[in-house]
């Protein structure tokens, strides 16, 4: 009998069950998609959803309204606990106090004229999209969001964003600035 044909016929038991830890620590990460990544596959699945019950221009009018509502959300969080400790709301701080891993997104960082660049070749957020067929629903998500993450956070945080259908290139780049003459 196999595995499929026990289930059915006999259910579950502890002994059955006992090996899943093993077989599951053999195979590693290799079927297993990053909290972020699964973030990404549920909105660009509700994007399209969305777009194709209102249309797009409809469609992404109301996802912006609520990507900008979770995006200043995130950032009024962040300016929460990064007050909570005593610290001022500095960008350093926010790099250090973000609700987000760094891993997701792997940045080439690099300061340039007194500002902040991070160039992102890996995002855990687009690729997992992209998996699923979706990477442009996962756009729409990019197009708004780390705007309202600052201005929830910061305000005086200015974000020059190029994202990757704007480089032409497989990555995006992130330019924060804070320095006022650099505020063109």
């Amino acid at each position: 009998m196999n595995d499929l044909e026990r289930e059915k016929e006999l259910g579950f038991d502890m002994d059955y069950l006992s090996d899943v830890l093993d077989k599951k620590k053999e195979l590693g990460i290799k079927y297993q998609t990053p909290g972020f990544g699964l973030a990404a596959q549920l909105f660009s699945s509700v994007a399209k959803f969305v777009i194709d019950k209102l249309g797009a221009e409809e469609g992404e009018q109301l996802l912006k309204e609520a990507i900008e509502y979770f995006g200043k959300e995130r950032g009024k969080r962040i300016a929460e606990r990064v007050k909570a400790e005593g610290k001022p709301l500095t960008f350093k701080n926010w790099l250090i106090y973000t609700d987000i891993d760094s891993s997701n997104f792997r940045p080439i960082a690099s300061v340039d004229d007194n500002d902040f660049v991070a160039k992102i070749r890996h995002c855990t957020f687009y690729n997992a999209a992209e998996e699923w067929g979706l990477g442009e629903y996962a756009k729409i998500y990019c197009k708004y969001v780390d705007y309202k993450i600052l201005e929830g956070y910061n305000p005086d945080i200015t974000l020059i964003l190029k994202e990757r259908q704007a480089t032409g290139k497989n990555y995006c780049v992130f330019r924060y600035i804070m320095q006022e003459k650099n505020k063109k």
